[in-house]
């Protein structure tokens, strides 16, 4: 499980880098945090970043139950009932199983912004009662943000 969980989390980076841009070294990626800074000279808002890695393979069977596009449209739901606002990215997970096979999954990627901790929980318990997972990869990071309208 632990491997499972570790290639989802490998899938989403790898994901997330490749759809990511701008010309932030490692360094100054780390001071995007921090309060006051200039984000193409305009002052960015700080905040809390979700990202939710929610595996299509149903827990008991290990097969995917659901087809992407209907999970998209369950998983959207559930997201807009609970946020204000989210950004979806699919993604295929592989992990080594303990007998040397290879298993592979459909992950829904999911970054929400700015969402108490009570409206996240209530989204994660039904992730996983509507699609029968037995978790959801949840990480949390400090981000700098602004709303970028042209000059």
């Amino acid at each position: 499980m632990k491997t499972r969980i570790f290639a989802l989390l490998l899938a989403g980076a790898m994901t997330l880098a490749l759809v990511s841009c701008g010309d932030q070294s490692p360094s100054s990626a780390q001071d995007s945090a921090a309060e006051g800074m200039k984000i193409l000279g305009q002052e960015s808002e700080k905040g809390e970043k979700y990202t939710l890695y929610l595996g299509l393979n149903d827990k008991d069977t290990f097969e995917q139950k659901i087809s992407t596009e209907d999970a998209i449209e369950k998983a959207n739901k559930i997201c807009a009932a609970h946020s204000g606002g989210y950004t979806l990215f699919t993604a295929n997970g592989g992990w080594t199983n303990d007998d040397g096979t290879i298993g592979h999954e459909n992950t829904l990627v999911y970054m929400i912004y700015d969402i108490g901790e009570s409206d996240l929980r209530a989204m994660l318990d039904e992730f996983l009662k509507e699609f029968n997972q037995s978790s959801v990869l949840v990480e949390k990071t400090e981000a700098a943000h602004i709303y970028y309208s042209g000059n």
